[in-house]
């Protein structure tokens, strides 16, 4: 390198000429100078727009996710039931219950009209804030801790649980619900039984095979399963194979989660107690009727045989009566006739129907006195009797009858 001034070669790195003492200018300094001396150019307007408008979607697009991230999460998704508890909103109420599958019996309808009727921990609520926020080891249950301040000053504390679901809300989100709803609100896989081939509705809506459990049924028994259904009052009808129509109240809860059938004399119409004590009077009418006629067994069995019958019963209880008012008794049964019928039980055993009833009856029997003197009499007298029936064709069929009057008194 040499000297700019007086042409004079220099040292290595030197700063001044040896020979003039002139400054030494580096080339390296002189392209600074040069990109020192270059003018900035100031930036556009549509650039700093464009600059401004991205600075503010980051703000906002951040924002909102911080604000959704929270909304779904598991602080504001238990805010939100507990702010629908405070104000009895029944559809965010049911909103948050977020419910999946087979809703027949769980709709908004019905849960609104049973949530109006419905008293709840939180009615005396008027402020409350989160203190508290719980997770659990896996992060797929989180318990939120509420202080909560009453109408009476009171404070307390309220803890509601939510679970995580497995599908994410717009594909982002982790998605929450709370957990306490479904335990307090709704009851789990209600089991109805009924006798086979009865028709069962629950508030009007029919169970139809779809509902019909194969594995818990039975050859006598068929078991519905309701896979849900809200905490409450449900009226159960049930249509059975006897032509009767049994109405039940239900309650349902978490503690009561099961009905059965269980035909009750204040469950049935008055029309069919009078074709029932109609039923059962020309029933024991005929069967005195016969044994007075002195007609056994073999005689008679045509009349009491239906399709798939099983009149073994029947046939060991005419066959005690007979011989008890024809073979070995002292008296003449002349006449035999049922006056009156209360009812008094009533119960299913499988597909049979068992009515228990107390009986006024009239007879007329002859008999010798002491003296050997003949004698006819005609009185009076009650009885409790059972008949068991089964349900053919639309008919009242006798299977069974227990408690016949074999004594009839001579004073």
């Amino acid at each position: 390198m040499y000297c700019g001034e007086c042409g004079a070669k220099l040292k290595k790195n030197a700063e001044y000429c040896g020979e003039c003492g002139a400054k030494v200018h580096h080339k390296d300094e002189e392209e600074a100078k040069k990109v020192q001396k270059i003018e900035r150019k100031p930036m556009s307007k549509k650039t700093k727009i464009i600059i401004s408008v991205i600075a503010v979607l980051i703000v906002v697009i951040g924002g909102s996710y911080w604000f959704l991230s929270k909304r779904f999460g598991p602080e504001g998704v238990a805010t939100e039931y507990l702010e629908a508890m405070i104000s009895k909103d029944a559809e965010r109420i049911y909103n948050a219950l977020n419910l999946t599958g087979d809703t027949t019996f769980a709709t908004k309808e019905s849960f609104e009209k049973i949530f109006a009727n419905t008293s709840n921990y939180f009615d005396d609520v008027v402020n409350y804030k989160v203190i508290n926020i719980e997770y659990n080891e896996s992060k797929l249950t989180a318990n939120v801790k509420f202080q909560i301040a009453s109408e009476d000053s009171d404070e307390d504390t309220a803890t509601i649980r939510v679970i995580k679901n497995s599908q994410k809300k717009f594909f982002i989100f982790d998605s929450w619900q709370v957990s306490n709803v479904s335990n307090s609100l709704l009851v789990k896989d209600y089991q109805i039984t009924v006798p086979k081939k009865s028709k069962v509705t629950v508030n009007d809506i029919e169970l139809d095979s779809k509902y019909l459990n194969n594995d818990k049924s039975t050859d006598e028994l068929d078991v519905y399963v309701i896979p849900q259904i809200f905490a409450g009052s449900a009226t159960i009808k049930t249509a059975l194979p006897f032509g009767i129509e049994e109405v039940y109240e239900a309650d349902i809860s978490s503690y009561n989660t099961s009905y059965r059938a269980d035909i009750s004399l204040d469950s049935i119409s008055d029309e069919m107690t009078t074709t029932l004590k109609e039923q059962m009077k020309n029933d024991l009418n005929t069967l005195y009727a016969n044994i007075i006629a002195k007609k056994d067994w073999n005689t008679v069995k045509e009349s009491y045989t239906y399709q798939d019958a099983n009149l073994k019963d029947l046939e060991e209880e005419y066959k005690e009566l007979y011989e008890e008012l024809i073979t070995d008794s002292d008296i003449t049964l002349k006449a035999f006739e049922i006056t009156d019928v209360s009812m008094t039980d009533m119960d299913l055993d499988g597909n049979k129907l068992e009515i228990t009833a107390k009986f006024k009856y009239k007879y007329t029997i002859d008999y010798q006195s002491f003296s050997g003197e003949a004698k006819t009499k005609e009185g009076n007298s009650s009885a409790t009797m059972g008949i068991t029936y089964d349900y053919v064709d639309n008919t009242f069929k006798i299977n069974d009858i227990y408690g016949t009057v074999t004594y009839f008194s001579t004073w």
